[in-house]
């Protein structure tokens, strides 16, 4: 392997070239401004025109007492083996539930919004409008199309429909019945301060919204969540264009939870009081008649003192009726709250719960009624059939039968004590007799007045302490901060929106040049040549001068491409250092297609090489598609074909041209056996005759992807120069090259990179950044960014390179 090769490899291993990735952008500079002006105007129009969003926040606390956890419970929760507290995720639940949130929408009458028509976007009014509608019933009709009013005066006002077509002029306040539905038209105040934003604008753009999907809406744009897992603090977000709005919503939601959550505490309280009430109305009734009795009887029969004996007897029956009284209060009691278990109602709390005085008995009510108000909660956010609402109706069949059974034996037991203290009744009754008539009555009667004065006073006494139990009762929850809105809009955010029209201002050009250079099938860069053949690119050749009107350049002049064939002819010398003589080197010039510029290259390395008094013949061996001739303004009558053919002798062949020591050798008429010809022994001993008299001699021969010419001359060649020329020869065609060199088909093969436009080309350093002509191609073909960035040696090559 030479070194050329041994460079090739050595720039495929150098990978990624950052240098010519970014001149490639470069390049296209105005295609990238361009794109960031386009994008970036796009994005100040999104930011200009869209909705802005606005984050409306509260945060509420629930008090919940069994959220604190043992030291054992904790390294179980922060193992993540422990669950949060089930109350606070169920007050979550129950925020965020369909019966608070229709609450919220009928208390603030959101199913009614209204607009200002804008020309690019509407704008809700809300508090603005100077009208309000409240409607009894709508049709579909209104639910799928605006509703426009154009206040007229304070009196009257007029209603359109989508059209704007004029349905007529109506008084505020009066029922309107339309297409739209039934409603009701008010004037209604402008407040500034709570936005929107109102002008006076012609008309009002009302839209009804249904109030189920309104609800869906709201709660699938309403967040609830907890602050952190260890507290009980939960914050509620909501995401509006109007931040009034949305605090109005979350404020509202707030009221109807804590409504909500005393309306339950308070529904036992209430009962109890309910039940007091109805009984206190009947023993004053009761305590009346007995008092008026004894003064009556006192009046009539003269009583005014009783023995001691009948006293004393008096203070036992007394004593006795008391406890006799006690017993039938719980009885009745026991009946009451048997009578609350009968019941199947949900909700309904034991009226007599607070007036038991079995400790047994009143844990399991409470327990009861505990369970009663957990399962009513639930109930609220979840389904009848949910697997713990049926856990809970278990637990209380079960509390319930514990409580029939607990009454059961009580009533026994109380059973009992009424038969022994009637009996004890029933013997101090006899002691009684024996005392006057008129006594005996008075003490019963007196008697009866004890037991309803002590009755009325239990009452007033449990009276006055579920009073203080309903007037102490206060939410589990409290508000940590009421609703607030963000000071900036959450959506669009502008940096992002600004961001994302940068990038695209950058990665649609960019996108744009990678995608054509993948769809592009024509060779483009030396790189991509030397990666394909194996093979280093021994010259290149730009794109020929405005100013040079033929094919063949001046030789005299400076221009770049002349630099290049300079160049090339310089480098011509390494090829032959084994080359004892001096006469008689043969370079074969070919191609992969037609139109490469393969004699272009050839006459004006023919040029280049008789500027330096060297003996220069051209062959045009291209015997099927002869071109040479015509560079060099000859014609083609008599030719090669003709030495084939014996009609004419080779030094006969021979022209003299304009061009100093250049002399060319045409094919002459077109044969139908080109190949045949070309492999003749004639034609070698034609290459030899004119070995001993030129200096060089240049083959012009046909493509090699078309016919075999080439190859069968590669035998009589020293050299080779394989034309590639970019945005003409096929990369496909690249292969066709790797496989000649590895065949050896020419014992040296190079490639000229031909008709180079560097101004497009990645591989802009190469021939064209690194200073071939001295500086000269810079000042005829760089852009002026280009010139800019090369004086500043943005690209000066490292000492690697």
């Amino acid at each position: 392997m030479n070194n050329n090769d041994l460079n090739i490899w050595q720039d495929q291993e150098d990978g990624f070239d950052l240098r010519n990735f970014v001149f490639k952008y470069i390049r296209q500079w105005h295609w990238f401004l361009m794109s960031l002006l386009i994008c970036s105007l796009c994005a100040w129009l999104y930011l200009r025109y869209s909705t802005p969003i606005y984050e409306v926040s509260a945060t509420l606390l629930v008090k919940d007492e069994e959220k604190g956890i043992s030291g054992g419970e904790e390294i179980l929760e922060e193992l993540g083996m422990l669950g949060g507290s089930k109350l606070v995720e169920n007050e979550i639940e129950v925020l965020r539930s369909r019966t608070l949130m229709e609450k919220v929408v009928d208390k603030l009458n959101l199913t009614v919004s209204y607009w200002h028509d804008g020309r690019i976007r509407d704008t809700e009014l809300h508090k603005n409008s100077p009208v309000k509608v409240n409607a009894t019933e709508l049709t579909n009709y209104a639910y799928e199309n605006p509703l426009y009013i154009e206040p007229l005066d304070n009196a009257k006002f007029a209603m359109l429909d989508e059209s704007k077509s004029l349905m007529g002029e109506f008084l505020y306040s009066d029922r309107l019945d339309s297409k739209y539905g039934s409603f009701r038209v008010f004037q209604s105040e402008v407040n500034d301060s709570l936005g929107g934003g109102f002008s006076s604008d012609k008309y009002i753009k009302v839209l009804f919204k249904k109030k189920n999907a309104l609800v869906t809406s709201l709660i699938k744009g309403l967040t609830a969540e907890l602050v952190n897992q260890k507290s009980t603090v939960i914050k509620l977000g909501i995401e509006q264009a109007l931040p009034n709005k949305g605090k109005e919503i979350l404020g509202k939601l707030l009221d109807e939870y804590a409504f909500a959550s005393l309306e339950d505490k308070n529904r036992e309280a209430t009962n109890t009081l309910n039940f007091i009430e109805d009984r206190l109305k009947l023993i004053t009734s009761e305590l009346g008649d007995v008092e008026q009795d004894v003064e009556q009887y006192r009046r009539s029969a003269g009583v005014t003192d009783l023995s001691t004996e009948a006293t004393l007897f008096l203070e036992k029956v007394k004593d006795n009726d008391s406890k006799l009284n006690e017993v039938d209060i719980q009885l009745k009691v026991l009946d009451g709250v048997e009578r609350y278990l009968s019941s199947n109602q949900y909700g309904n709390v034991s009226p007599g719960s607070m007036m038991v005085n079995d400790p047994v008995l009143t844990s399991y009510i409470n327990q009861l009624s505990a369970l009663e108000l957990e399962r009513e909660e639930l109930s609220r956010s979840t389904t009848m059939n949910n697997p713990f609402l049926k856990t809970l109706e278990t637990q209380q069949a079960n509390i319930k039968q514990a409580i029939r059974e607990n009454i059961r034996n009580q009533k026994s037991s109380l059973q009992v004590t009424r038969s022994s203290l009637d009996a004890l009744n029933s013997r101090l009754e006899s002691s009684i007799s024996a005392i006057p008539r008129k006594e005996r009555k008075y003490v019963e009667i007196k008697r009866q007045a004890g037991i309803k004065e002590n009755l009325y006073l239990l009452l007033l006494e449990k009276r006055e302490e579920t009073a203080l139990s309903y007037a102490s009762t206060v939410t589990d929850s409290r508000i940590v901060d009421m609703p607030y809105s963000s000071d900036e809009p959450v959506k669009p955010k502008r940096k992002i929106v600004i961001l994302l029209g940068i990038l695209l201002g950058l990665l649609i050009p960019a996108g744009y040049l990678n995608a054509s250079e993948l769809m592009t099938y024509t060779v483009q860069t030396r790189k991509e040549i030397e990666k394909e053949t194996g093979l280093s690119v021994f010259g290149e050749i730009g794109l020929k001068p405005k100013e040079e009107t033929g094919q063949i350049l001046d030789g005299n002049t400076r221009s770049f491409v002349s630099e290049q064939f300079r160049m090339i002819r310089s480098n011509l010398s390494y090829l032959f250092t084994n080359q004892k003589t001096s006469l008689g080197k043969v370079i074969l010039v070919t191609s992969s297609i037609s139109g490469e510029g393969k004699s272009f290259v050839t006459a004006n390395i023919a040029s280049s090489l008789g500027l330096l008094g060297k003996r220069v013949i051209i062959m045009g061996l291209d015997l099927r598609k002869p071109m040479i001739h015509e560079y060099l303004s000859f014609k083609n009558k008599r030719g090669i074909t003709n030495y084939f053919s014996g009609n004419a002798e080779g030094k006969e062949l021979i022209n003299a041209t304009y061009l100093e020591n250049v002399y060319l050798m045409p094919a002459g008429p077109i044969p139908p056996n080109p190949s045949e010809l070309l492999a003749k022994p004639e034609m070698t001993e034609l290459i030899n005759d004119l070995k001993k008299t030129f200096d060089y001699i240049l083959l012009d021969t046909p493509p090699t992807s078309l016919v075999t010419d080439a190859v069968i001359l590669a035998p009589l060649s020293d050299v080779c120069f394989y034309v590639v020329r970019q945005n003409k020869s096929p990369n496909v065609l690249l292969q066709k090259v790797k496989e000649i060199k590895e065949k050896k088909v020419f014992s040296s093969m190079h490639v000229l990179f031909n008709a180079v436009d560097y101004s497009k080309t990645a591989d802009y350093g190469y021939g064209y950044g690194y200073g071939y002509g001295y500086g000269y191609q810079e000042r005829e073909t760089q852009t002026p960014l280009i010139a800019t960035l090369s004086k500043l040696k943005f690209w000066e090559k490292s000492p690697k390179d």
